[in-house]
């Protein structure tokens, strides 16, 4: 063999190995969220919505806001600035990871969120 098939053939074995160990750490999500994420018939979250809300369990979620359950059952387009700044300033308290559990703690709560925020609400989640 020649150095150049060896050379071929070493880049070859590094590629497999940086793909193999790229799809083990990068491609897994944990075990707790894609039991969150389907739409109950063939276990795959639908995509239709800015939360998967299917398959949580509720009766274990809390969090520290109980001052917007004044706002259960106003229109999300109905919020003033002031509003969603308080909408916001919790938002941004809390970890990437709560956001998805938040926002469907809310709305088992009928609160529904400021049309203002979804966005940024989007964007933490993906």
């Amino acid at each position: 063999m020649n150095t150049f098939t060896i050379a071929l053939i070493a880049c070859a074995a590094v590629l497999i190995i940086g793909y193999l160990v790229l799809k083990k750490f990068v491609g897994v999500a944990p075990s707790n969220e894609e039991e969150h994420h389907h739409d109950g018939e063939n276990g795959v979250c639908c995509g239709r919505h800015t939360v998967c809300d299917k398959g949580y369990d509720n009766s274990y979620l809390y969090f520290d806001d109980e001052e917007l359950d004044r706002f259960r059952g106003r229109a999300q387009e109905d919020y003033t600035d002031e509003e969603v700044e308080e909408f916001r300033q919790i938002l941004y308290t809390m970890r990437e990871n709560e956001v998805d559990q938040w926002v469907k703690c809310l709305g088992t709560r009928g609160v529904s969120l400021p049309q203002q925020i979804k966005e940024e609400i989007f964007l933490i989640i993906q």
